[in-house]
């Protein structure tokens, strides 16, 4: 069987119960089993590496800033990585299908929540890396670990997600609104993310006004 990591992104980790609701999709796909369930903060050196093979793009350094925002939940999953890439959707949330895992919870562009390898070769170089710099290892624990996360932060409130994109919509047809979506962002993150500081908040909101205009 093959075997890939995941990782919820920090924009889903920062909005608790979007990270428990697709933890718990996760665990109704019955085709995929998660051999690891691990909260790692990504230092600058395993950023740099996980996505090297961008590095001469001009996004780069947003992918850098953007999986150090907050911590990233990291997984080792079996199962066959087209079928993990196809219940993710496509990587811009705009483009992902509506009932695709970036389709429901994602934000905009690449703020998508969550990220997978995607391949086979791929899957072993991200795992082989993440083992060595972040000691991510199989773990029998791991979908105990995240019941417990998902009835510690599980809710069926509503959540913000359209209407953070309706901001990001906005933005791109009137760059010139950059300063009030900004401002516009900050008290809807603060209701999403309950245990984030305003700093950390506001390091969020730059960086989807970021990706935004990228």
């Amino acid at each position: 069987m093959e075997e890939s990591l995941v990782f919820l992104k920090p924009d889903a980790v920062l909005r608790k119960s979007i990270g428990a609701a697709i933890l718990q999709e996760f665990l109704n796909k019955k085709e995929f089993s998660i051999l690891a369930f691990k909260e790692i903060v990504v230092s600058e050196d395993l950023a740099k590496k996980h996505y090297k093979e961008h590095e001469k793009k001009h996004f780069f350094p947003w992918l850098v800033k953007a999986v150090r925002a907050a911590p990233v939940l990291a997984m080792i999953v079996q199962g066959e990585i087209k079928k993990i890439r196809d219940f993710l959707g496509a990587t811009f949330v705009q483009k992902a299908e509506p009932q695709s895992i970036r389709g429901k919870y994602g934000i905009w562009g690449g703020v998508n929540s969550v990220h997978a390898s995607d391949s086979v070769e791929t899957g072993l170089r991200e795992l082989e890396l993440w083992k060595k710099i972040a000691n991510l290892e199989k773990d029998p624990d791991a979908v105990k670990k995240i019941k417990e996360y998902i009835e510690k932060w599980g809710s069926s409130k509503e959540n913000n997600t359209l209407k953070l994109r309706n901001l990001c919509k906005k933005l791109t047809e009137n760059p010139e609104l950059k300063n009030q979506v900004y401002q516009d962002l900050i008290p809807l993150l603060k209701e999403d993310c309950p245990e984030a500081n305003l700093n950390a908040i506001q390091n969020f909101a730059a960086i989807i006004i970021e990706n935004v205009l990228l």
